[in-house]
Parts: C-alpha cells; sequence; structure tokens
C-alpha cells in the first residue's frame, strides 16, 4: 500500500529508514567478549563450501561471455589442472556472468566451486573470498534462499574476524552490513526467528558504538550512524510481538550449538523491557555528540534532539515529547537553523515512525485507492476521519484498513512560536497494490 499527498504541501514524515534498516557472537550478552580463534564457520556452510568439484551441466543457451569465460577454464584445467592459478578468478566471472542472465542456481555453483579452490590456493582465511561470497548472496536472495545467505553473511563476518579481530576498527563496514541484512530480514519476515535478528542487530550495533568510542572517541560523529541504528532496532523491539509463523532456528553464532531458546526467550524480554529506555539513551548521545564535536552540521544537535521528542511521543508520554520539542524548536533559532528548515520539521504533523503503507508508486495511480480526510490535535492523534472516496467503491476492506491505521498512527503535531497546534483538513490519497 502507497500513499500520495494532495493536499497543498503536506507529506507524512519518516522517522526511519528500511536501510537504518539490510552476525557472529551478536547473541552473546552486552559487553561479553570471546576469543576469535574459538570462532569456527557454520558447519553446514563449510560441508557445502567443501564439496568435490563436479562438472556442471549446462542448463542455459550460453551466452557470448558465459562461452568465453568457459573456454578459459577448460584451457587451464588442460594446461594447470582443477586448481590452477587464475581458476577462481574466472570462475568469478563466470557465475557473474550467469547471474546477469538470471541463472541464480548455476551461478553459486561457480561461485563455490571459485570460493574452494580459492581456500585450497590461498588459505581458508583468504579474504579474496569475499567478492564471490557477496555475489553468492546475491544470487541467494534472488531465489529467496534466505537461511543459505543469511550463512554466507555469518561466513563473512567470521571471516573477517579471523582477519582483523572482532573489536579492529576495520570490522565496522561489516558489521553495519550485517546488521543492516538483520534488519532486513526482521523487516521482510524472512529466514528463521525473527527475534534473533533484532538481537543480533541490537548487538552488532552496539559493538559498533563500542569500537568508534574505543578508537576514535567518545564524540566521534562516526558514532550516530550506529546509535540511531540502536533506536531503530529498539523501536521494532518494542512492537515485537511474536513470531509470524513456527519459527525454524537460525544459528547466530559460531560457537558450534544452537542457542537453547529458554536463554532466547529470556534475553528477547529484558531486550524488549529496556526497549525504551535503550533507544531514548541511544538518541540522548546522539545529541550529546553533536554538540560536543566541533565539526557537527549546523543546527545538528536540535535537529537530534527532535528524535528525542518523536522517541517520547511514540511510547506516549506526551508532556515529555511537549517538553523536548519545545526545547528543539527553541535550539533551532539559537543555532542559526533557516526558516525552511524549522518548517519542515515543525510545519506540518508527521507521522511516527511511518504509515505502515509503502513508499508512493504512481504507477499505482491506477489501481485501488482511498481518499480520506482527518485532523491532527496538538496531542499527535488524528481525529475526524472521513473517507472521502474509494476505489473501487465497494471495498470495505480497503476503507477499513485506511481508517484503522490512522487510528493507530502517532504524529508529531505542527508547532506556531513553539506550541503545537491543530492542524484540520488534511487530505491524503493511500493508494493499494
Amino acid at each position: 500500500m502507497t500513499q500520495t499527498d494532495t493536499s497543498n504541501k503536506f507529506a507524512i514524515g519518516l522517522m526511519f529508514t528500511a536501510t537504518a534498516l539490510l552476525c557472529g557472537r551478536v547473541c552473546a550478552e552486552p559487553g561479553s567478549r570471546e576469543d576469535a580463534d574459538a570462532y569456527a564457520p557454520p558447519p553446514a556452510y563449510v560441508e557445502a563450501a567443501s564439496t568435490p568439484l563436479q562438472t556442471v551441466k549446462r542448463q542455459l543457451r550460453p551466452s557470448g561471455d558465459i562461452d568465453r569465460y568457459r573456454e578459459r577454464i577448460e584451457q587451464i584445467e588442460a594446461e594447470y589442472g582443477a586448481y590452477g592459478a587464475g581458476m577462481d578468478e574466472e570462475l568469478l566471472g563466470l557465475g557473474t556472468a550467469l547471474q546477469r542472465s538470471g541463472a541464480h542456481q548455476e551461478a553459486i555453483r561457480e561461485f563455490r566451486r571459485a570460493m574452494l579452490i580459492n581456500r585450497v590456493n590461498g588459505g581458508l582465511y583468504s579474504l579474496n573470498q569475499v567478492a564471490m561470497i557477496e555475489r553468492m548472496i546475491e544470487s541467494q536472495i534472488a531465489l529467496d534462499q534466505w537461511e543459505d545467505a543469511n550463512d554466507n553473511h555469518q561466513y563473512l563476518y567470521w571471516l573477517y574476524v579471523r582477519n582483523y579481530g572482532e573489536n579492529d576498527p576495520r570490522m565496522l563496514p561489516v558489521i553495519d552490513n550485517l546488521s543492516r541484512w538483520h534488519l532486513q530480514a526482521y523487516v521482510e519476515e524472512k529466514g528463521g526467528t525473527m527475534s534473533e535478528h533484532l538481537i543480533s542487530a541490537t548487538n552488532l550495533y552496539s559493538l559498533a558504538v563500542d569500537i568508534i568510542t574505543n578508537n576514535f572517541g567518545a564524540n566521534d560523529l562516526r558514532l550516530v550512524d550506529a546509535l540511531r541504528g540502536l533506536k531503530v532496532t529498539n523501536y521494532y523491539l518494542s512492537t515485537y510481538d511474536g513470531e509470524p509463523q513456527e519459527p525454524v532456528v537460525i544459528k547466530t553464532s559460531f560457537s558450534g550449538a544452537s542457542e537453547p531458546q529458554p536463554q532466547l526467550r529470556s534475553q528477547l524480554d529484558h531486550y524488549r523491557f529496556n526497549s525504551f529506555a535503550s533507544g531514548k539513551k541511544a538518541i540522548a548521545r546522539i545529541v550529546d555528540v553533536y554538540q560536543k564535536n566541533p565539526q557537527s552540521p549546523p543546527a545538528a544537535s536540535a535537529k537530534a534532539k527532535v528524535e528525542l521528542g518523536d522517541w517520547y511521543m511514540m511510547f506516549n508520554k506526551w508532556h515529555s515529547a511537549k517538553k523536548t520539542y519545545g526545547e528543539a524548536y527553541q535550539a533551532l533559532w539559537d543555532n542559526g537553523a533557516s526558516n525552511q528548515e524549522i518548517e519542515e520539521i515543525f510545519g506540518r504533523p508527521t507521522a511516527l515512525p511511518s504509515l505502515p503503507m509503502l513508499d508512493e508508486d504512481r504507477r499505482l495511480l491506477s489501481e485501488s485507492y482511498v481518499i480520506v480526510s482527518y485532523d491532527v490535535t496538538a496531542f499527535g492523534k488524528a481525529r475526524n476521519i472521513k473517507i472521502l472516496h474509494a476505489r473501487p467503491s465497494d471495498r470495505v476492506s480497503i476503507r477499513s484498513r485506511v481508517r484503522n491505521a490512522l487510528k493507530r498512527a502517532k504524529f508529531r503535531p505542527r508547532f506556531e512560536q513553539g506550541e503545537p497546534v491543530d492542524t484540520k483538513g488534511i487530505v491524503q490519497r493511500f493508494v493499494f497494490d
């Protein structure tokens, strides 16, 4: 379901993005660290990666690139054998060409074969495997093989830990990619136990905060993205209401045995109980980082304080939200924010964190839609919801979906002269695919 603004300038704002939305030892208790040498790659992954080389039956009519790669591979095999130097690079090229042609299953076999040869020639911990693993993940996602893709993400993490150590700053991009992966899997309800994805992402972002603080200082601007990641995971933890289906456990540590369900349940309960406080702490630290770092963008700390007000509002703490919004509003003026910047933040109601509709897609405007008007009170609630028009007119279900979404929604209210005010007569079109 998507939405299109039909009022003059009103648009529903987003607090989070899917990317803040897209792990090794990430299910360990906060603060604990294991020796990287205790890690071992996922057994299922090692078994698959170590499968003896086999001639792959060609399933598709090859393109010119695919043909050329196969010819070069045959030449290397004839001259140097199956593990000849350069064979892994040619197999990577072949797998990529197959991937582009849509032959993902065959591409995965070639990527895996390239990995095995690379491990034989370059060692078990060779980082030259990274490109092969990343391409394999792309094909596995295309085939909806989320559990296999998850194993490969875990293997990437393990590989980098073995090369750099868990607390090395070079781990930060790896941690960011893996945490985004867990959030993507959670949001799309893919691949096993959703609560494990949330716990894993939370622990990864916490690890990133520790690495940045210890290596670059408590006020380094790189902390902001990791702290915002913690804000997102804690929001999802606060709204988690169980698995969408019978879970299939994904191991998110490399310690051997799967984590017992009672322990996972206890950890999840602990994280959920503390989700409001943990998210608040993360946002408050963003404000602090911006205030203390002289290289911060103009008015960044004031804008971060708006996020803190949003957090209070989402958890129904209206008085704290109003006070924090007022402080942020004044700070924006004091820190030289432009009228346009202040108008973008406080000049219209903003849904928190977002209405349960997809982003706008004008290609769907000819499909089912509902045009609705409503008011947003100074307390951030939708009132006087009226369906103005619906297509098709007999679709009661989509009318109900819009009404229910607006009734549940929380808004950052519009502000005038530092005070929240009512906004009347918002007109919005909600489009359904």
